[in-house]
């Protein structure tokens, strides 16, 4: 139990001096900055029109439902042609062998 204490710890300990050194660089620390201020920007949005924020998650809501409908469809489409092919490859592959042995036939009587 308190090695597992310790590597947590630790896993914290390490991550939290990765973002500190990472905010030693100034565009990143000014990149932050502006993430923090969008994000509380919205805060106060979306607490003063409650709505705003349920609309927007309908709408998210009908965007993944249409793009899983496409996949689905893309799918399905993907599915039917492979299984066109898994039937029509096998007659192919004897229709080439029959023109092979046509002309390797041919080529044979020419060269008696």
């Amino acid at each position: 139990m308190k090695g597992d204490r310790v590597f947590i710890r630790n896993i914290l300990l390490g991550a939290s001096v990765g973002a500190v050194m990472s905010l030693l660089h100034k565009p990143t620390r000014e990149a932050c900055g502006l993430k923090l201020s969008a994000c509380k920007n919205k805060i106060r949005l979306y607490r003063a029109n409650p709505g705003m924020l349920t609309e927007c998650a309908k709408e998210k809501m009908e965007e993944t439902k249409k793009l899983s409908a496409s996949i689905s469809d893309d799918l399905s489409f993907l599915n039917r042609q492979i299984k066109e092919l898994q039937e029509t490859t096998p007659k192919v592959i004897e229709l080439i062998e029959e023109t092979r042995e046509h002309f390797s036939s041919k080529s044979k009587n020419r060269q008696e």
